[in-house]
């Protein structure tokens, strides 16, 4: 494709779509956690995921105006089903440590096909509104963790968490 027609190659539009797929996955596994957490009757942690999510969908929103106003036209892929269940209290946020980590070696993928490509406008979008997202997404995901596994108290726990997003 022509860069006077879209922004992008195929290549690099096809692993955007993908990403932008995956951004939704993250945030329907996260508001899962924010419903498990909600009947459990931990309204904090639940808020928590509800902001998790929020920011996933941010992700996602980011990526679409990048292919938007790069004139790429596409389908919406289909958001694979997640299969992680909370089993107790503290798995939702080994799982988000797990997915946290998997989201930064996608973006990191998108990034290292775009130098590859020599399309670095693509790569300086990616470094400044999603890699640099990434140290705060994987630092949050493992100090929330960290809290959930050595705080006793549930509701302590859960306001520690709670304000590592404020």
């Amino acid at each position: 494709m022509s860069r006077k027609l879209v922004l992008v190659s195929e290549t690099i539009s096809n692993l955007l779509i993908k990403q932008l797929a995956h951004e939704l996955k993250n945030y329907n596994l996260y508001k899962s956690f924010a419903n498990y957490y909600d009947v459990e009757g931990c309204v904090a942690l639940a808020e928590y995921y509800k902001k998790r999510a929020d920011e996933e969908l941010n992700h996602h929103n980011w990526i679409y105006e990048y292919l938007t106003d790069g004139d790429i036209k596409f389908m919406y892929p289909t958001i694979e089903q997640n299969s992680e269940k909370p089993t107790d209290y503290v798995m939702p946020f080994r799982a988000t440590v797990d997915r946290e980590i998997q989201t930064t070696q996608m973006i990191y993928a998108i990034y290292e096909a775009a130098i590859a490509e020599k399309d670095y406008m693509t790569a300086s979008w990616l470094f400044d509104k999603l890699i640099k997202e990434r140290i705060e997404e994987e630092n949050t995901s493992r100090m929330a963790l960290t809290i959930m596994e050595e705080e006793s108290d549930i509701y302590l726990r859960a306001k520690k968490v709670l304000k590592l997003l404020k």
